[in-house]
């Protein structure tokens, strides 16, 4: 038994990762159900490809311990340990992520939330949500480890007494007959993406934690090239694509654009009029077919936002750029998408961009931000610090009413002589939906604790209202209110047509932009968070600084017939016409049109799919989070819109190679 030590080191292995994938599959996810509709088109796959993975690490462990003499072996040994103990802390964590965020373990993901346990407020109530299933996986993790490390003890020196690399004894030849074991079933685990039901759709999902890190880190380390299509994926996305800077309005030298742009700001900064403030609610997790308000019980639940949504334009068919928050984050404040393969603002922190609060800080605004979010959890300190002139996060104001009572006190406060922008981010309607203590425990069905921690965030978005309707800028306030992004239903966690992350369960959100002058009215058009960014400079009449957005303005401003001195009242109307919306994530990308909701990955034209789109509340409103699954599924879909599914992939490569090449603006005049 002890010449076959390597072939248990990998056994051992397997059966921690066997027990953990147990756990994931059979298990509910938070939203309430299996991660997965029918776990036996994944599960055995799994399990296989699995083997693959660490009978290679066992087999590449025996052959190089065999190889080597003394202390080096036992050097390796211990090496080979390690590694193995690392490969079952990241499968469980990757499981756990998987669970909680549809999304598996990458550097990306490492570099966004390595910060995130500052957050304990958040961190805590996450943990509670989903306390048992936490401790069950780590519980798992740990007796794997401590199986392995009483292998080690027990079986690795034994074995190192008999293991030779000529064959003179016995132990010699059943240790090479081991890792002859190990090496097949290494082979045919790791190949069994080509030969075991091949599916791609099906390997996006499975592939072991190990795959992917390599392919981020060869990603990472790949030159961006402009590719034979990027003019049709510039054109499509919006852009010139004869431009090197292709989403750069201004077609002059680079001096003179920003002499041009200078200009328009002291232009802004004189004029006599008053300058409205801006109020940004940013609301947690919020999927907008639950807060529809053409829904007459979503009013009932929500009257503070239904109240907002009729005062001015309402587009209940937004959506997000991405998931998670930091890419919400990314779309409403940067106004550009988020990175096709990474996290845009983690991994490329020096792009050249001009996001919205350093546009209005030019122009004289005073900018604020208010979070229940430790901006830390995920890695936000610096683009609060660059962009804002005050941010605030303290750990007792860890859920939305307190922030709102925050609010009016530094309201109150506000530098005299200065416009506003504020930005309040919610965050109790996070998962898992949380309310304080004196509101009682969380309740076990996920679609009523989710009803719940809405109306609570309601209440305090009335309070943020019922402040600035009190003070001396009430008819002069623009109020801008979006989530940052949704969250997949249990339903949709079960769709097999969805490709990735990076579909209405995580990207779509409601919209509304209220302020004096806008004419009230329901946009069941398309939009995005890329398109908020330009409608404020419109609206406040600070043209020639939206050069680079990749959104356009929602409003439409009706000028006044003549300017003859007489008075006249300036109101702005929807914009008649609006482009596609796109949006991003690891690897996938979503087209939407008022028609189709086309899906695909950027790499693999193998994976795609389309929907109807959805633009009307014709789902089940009785369930108003588990009622809405997806628009009704387009069949043959590859060869129906082969052409578009093409162009959309040059859109994604030719965005990719945008942000990597950094050609969002030029670089600064001096």
């Amino acid at each position: 038994m002890r010449n076959f030590y390597w072939f248990w080191f990998g056994l051992t292995l397997w059966s921690t990762r066997l027990v953990l994938l147990c756990v994931l599959y059979f298990t509910d996810a938070p939203t309430g159900g299996p991660i997965v509709d029918r776990w036996y088109r994944f599960f055995p796959h799994t399990l296989v490809i699995e083997a693959g993975v660490v009978m290679a690490l066992a087999f590449a462990g025996g052959l190089l311990c065999t190889l080597l003499r003394g202390k080096a072996r036992k050097i390796a040994g211990i090496a080979f340990l390690a590694l193995g103990i690392a490969y079952m802390v990241a499968a469980g964590t990757d499981d756990e992520i998987m669970r909680w965020m549809g999304q598996h373990l990458s550097l990306s993901f490492i570099t966004t939330y390595a910060l995130a346990a500052s957050d304990m407020g958040l961190v805590g109530r996450v943990f509670l949500g989903g306390a048992w299933h936490f401790l069950l996986t780590t519980f798992i993790v740990i007796a794997g480890i401590v199986g392995t490390v009483f292998l080690y003890r027990k079986m690795f020196a034994k074995w190192s007494e008999g293991a030779v690399v000529a064959v003179k004894n016995r132990a010699a030849v059943k240790n090479w007959i081991c890792l002859g074991i190990a090496l097949a079933l290494a082979i045919t685990g790791l190949t069994s993406k080509n030969w075991f039901a091949p599916s791609n759709m099906r390997w996006k999902r499975i592939a072991p934690v190990a795959f992917r890190l390599v392919d981020e880190i060869k990603y990472k380390l790949t030159e961006a090239e402009k590719r034979g299509d990027y003019a049709e994926g510039i054109e499509l996305l919006g852009g010139f694509p004869l431009a090197d800077y292709p989403f750069e309005d201004c077609t002059a030298s680079a001096s003179e654009c920003e002499q041009y742009r200078q200009h328009d700001i002291e232009q802004f900064k004189a004029r006599g009029d008053r300058k409205p403030d801006i109020i940004f609610f940013v609301i947690e997790t919020f999927r907008g077919w639950t807060g529809d308000i053409r829904v007459p019980a979503t009013c009932e639940k929500l009257p503070n936002i239904c109240k907002l949504a009729k005062s001015g334009l309402y587009f209940p068919n937004a959506h997000s750029v991405g998931y998670p928050s930091i890419e919400g984050f990314l779309g409403v404040l940067a106004g550009v998408w988020a990175h096709p393969q990474t996290t845009f603002l983690s991994d490329y922190p020096n792009t050249r961009m001009r996001a919205l609060p350093e546009i209005l800080g030019e122009a004289g605004y005073y900018r604020m931000v208010l979070t229940a979010t430790e901006p830390s959890f995920d890695n936000l300190h610096p683009w609060f610090a660059k962009w804002f002139d005050y941010s605030e996060y303290k750990p007792e104001n860890q859920h939305d009413v307190p922030i709102a009572n925050r609010f009016r006190e530094l309201y109150a406060k506000r530098p005299a002589g200065q416009p506003l922008f504020f930005d309040w981010m919610s965050t109790t309607s996070h998962v898992p939906f949380s309310l304080p203590k004196e509101y009682g425990p969380t309740p076990s069905d996920p679609e009523v604790a989710y009803v719940r921690s809405l109306a609570y965030m309601d209440s305090a978005v009335g309070i943020v209202m019922d402040e600035v309707a009190k003070g001396p800028n009430a008819d002069n306030t623009l109020f801008v209110l979006v989530g940052d992004h949704a969250f997949a239903n249990n339903a949709q966690h079960r769709v097999s047509n969805f490709i990735g992350g990076v579909h209405d369960g995580y990207t779509w959100v409601p919209l509304i932009v209220a302020g004096p002058n806008i004419e009230p009215k329901v946009v069941t058009t398309p939009v995005s968070q890329v398109d908020i960014a330009p409608t404020v400079l419109d609206y406040i009449f600070l043209y020639g600084a939206t050069e680079f957005f990749v959104g356009e303005s929602l409003l439409e401003l009706d000028p006044p017939a003549a300017f003859d001195g007489v008075d006249y009242t300036i109101v702005f109307h929807a914009a008649s016409k609006h482009r596609p919306v796109f949006a991003f994530r690891m690897g996938d990308m979503t087209m939407i049109t008022d028609s189709v909701t086309y899906i695909a990955n950027i790499q693999d034209s193998t994976l795609v799919s389309a929907f109807e789109t959805v633009l009307e509340p014709t789902w089940d409103t009785s369930h108003p989070a588990e009622g809405f699954v997806t628009g009704k599924v387009i069949e043959n879909a590859a060869a129906k819109y082969a052409e578009t599914f093409r162009k959309m992939r040059a859109a994604g490569h030719a965005w990719e190679y945008v942000i990597n090449k950094n050609k969002l603006l030029p670089p600064p005049q001096r």
